[in-house]
């Protein structure tokens, strides 16, 4: 028995770790999963982003942003339309229709730890406010009435 999903320790977050095929239209936000993405002839993705950690073997149809640390092969049949397609090594078959800008090969960038650092912004903007905030005093005309008789 193997497991399908996991937890992130982090975030909290549900992570596939299954292969995932597409058989049908599938409208989705986001596609993610560490396994393989598959898409048969019949197939067709909408995404806004597709994430694959071993590869996507694509014969149907895609749409959306392509990120994968793994291969990427396109079918006789096959499309794809998007703003960018990442991977590490790419395979287009004769009549493969790709429509987007392809980058590769990519590697994904190391993540970068976050220091712990008083930052400076904060006492120049509080002293930004001290400098800027001006008092104003209004002052006030005092008139006086003298009391007039009349003979």
């Amino acid at each position: 028995m193997r497991a399908m999903s996991t937890t992130c320790p982090g975030c909290h977050k549900a992570i596939k770790i299954e292969d995932v095929i597409v058989k049908t239209y599938i409208p989705v936000v986001d596609l993610q999963t560490c396994g393989r993405i598959k898409i048969t002839k019949r197939g067709r993705v909408c995404a806004r982003r597709i994430q694959s950690g071993d590869g996507i073997d694509c014969d149907g149809i895609m749409e959306g942003a392509v990120e994968t640390d793994g291969d990427v092969h396109f079918g006789p049949k096959s499309s794809w339309k998007g703003p960018s397609l990442l991977g590490r090594s790419i395979e287009i078959a004769a009549g493969a229709k790709l429509v987007g800008i392809v980058t590769v090969p990519w590697h994904r960038p190391d993540p970068v730890e976050k220091k712990t650092t008083k930052k400076k912004t904060t006492t120049k903007k509080i002293a930004a406010k001290k400098t800027t905030a001006k008092k104003t005093v209004a002052k006030k005309k005092t008139t006086t009435k003298k009391k007039t008789t009349r003979k």
